[in-house]
């Protein structure tokens, strides 16, 4: 099987500006309008495309990963063209080749299946900001804002959506590093009882707790906030992208449990990464990046909580937050290259370059959106 001239028929197909697909062989072939690539697409083996063709985004991001492929150039570009193989009808040659691709391919492949906080605050801590160690979108009110500025006015911006007086019972969901808990109880005397499934972040909040002097105000605890089990009533309560790790289908019935743990009237925000469409989560990101996780839709959220007693008083798009939010990431990412390939490896590098990169391609074209919401339990 010719497997350039299956690719050269599927990458005629795409317009825009100009770029280089470089094969194995090191021929280069140039598709597009321009007079410069954008970015070079390097496929240093044949059976990179046996994978590209029967497993999609899976086997692109691992042999990515593996560096048996290539970007050169604007990734950002790249992955933005991704999208536009939705809209293909695929030739007979691509059909035939994916078949036989698949009869051929190996049966058996080593993977190391990554979990999100493996690699440990020290690695989080390259990109994340100093102050808050904050793993979500910030609130930018000012392009000159550092991304420490930015986080703490998220955290301002969550409490003053809640408005709730000193005293308050709130539960934090999902808790991290601890920001939002050490935040809420040092500038509104809030009580706030966290939740994470890290151990490192656990030890991490609790160490940070005790330092700011707040034990009397937070409590963290190892636990699934999937399974509740409180034992006494909250008046507001918190989920900073955390309800992406609820999963599919099961939103009513973990609002339906939330709402037991709130007294009436009480306020939950919510911040997370969704979508206007329903939409699966790719194998790649999946398996790397999110094991479990799902984006929820706008309706499946909104009809989600009518129907487990909640009111929906505010729901605000606020994705250019991420926008920038990624880019502070990426910024940062990418000037610990050295550290992070020397004391970790270069996959390591490379997985979250191209999770990073393909998160803010999806949030620049509208393919995923981040959302601000606040409900209320009727």
């Amino acid at each position: 099987m010719d497997y350039t001239k299956v690719l050269d028929s599927f990458f005629s197909q795409f317009a825009g500006g100009r770029f280089g697909i470089r094969y194995w062989t090191n021929e280069v072939f140039h598709y597009g309008s321009g007079d410069r690539d954008l970015f070079t697409l390097h496929i240093k083996r044949p059976q990179v495309v046996k994978r590209l063709l029967t497993e999609g985004a899976l086997g692109f991001g691992e042999s990515y990963m593996q560096g048996d492929l290539d970007i050169e150039g604007d990734i950002a570009s790249y992955l933005k063209l991704r999208h536009q193989h939705r809209h293909f009808t695929p030739s007979v040659r691509l059909v035939l080749a994916r078949f036989w691709a698949e009869l051929t391919k190996p049966r058996r492949r080593d993977a190391q299946i990554a979990h999100h906080y493996d690699r440990g605050d020290d690695f989080f801590a390259l990109f994340l900001d100093n102050e808050t160690m904050s793993y979500s979108a910030a609130n930018f009110i000012s392009d000159d804002d550092t991304l420490a500025m930015a986080q703490n006015t998220k955290l301002k911006l969550v409490c003053d959506w809640m408005n709730l007086p000193m005293g308050s019972r709130v539960l934090d969901l999902g808790s991290g590093w601890g920001g939002f808990a050490v935040y809420a109880a040092k500038e509104c005397a809030w009580h706030v009882d966290g939740s994470t499934l890290s151990h490192k972040q656990l030890a991490y909040s609790e160490e940070l707790v005790a330092q700011k002097n707040l034990s009397a105000l937070v409590a963290i605890r190892y636990e699934d906030f999937t399974v509740l089990q409180r034992d006494k009533k909250y008046q507001g309560a918190v989920m900073i992208e955390a309800l992406e790790h609820v999963g599919k289908g099961t939103l009513v019935s973990f609002l339906s449990s939330l709402s037991q743990c709130l007294e009436s009237d009480a306020p939950l925000y919510l911040q997370y990464t969704g979508r206007y469409k329903p939409k699966p989560v790719d194998a790649w990101t999946l398996k790397y990046v999110f094991p479990g996780g799902y984006l929820p839709a706008e309706h499946e959220l909104l009809d989600a909580a009518l129907a487990t007693g909640f009111k929906i008083e505010r729901f605000e798009d606020h994705t250019e937050d991420y926008c920038k939010t990624m880019t502070a990431w990426i910024s940062a990412l990418e000037s610990s290259q050295e550290h992070i390939e020397r004391r970790f490896d270069e996959q390591t590098f490379r997985m979250w370059k191209l999770w990073m990169y393909g998160a803010l391609v999806n949030f620049e074209i509208g393919d995923m959106s981040l959302f601000r919401v606040l409900l209320r339990k009727v």
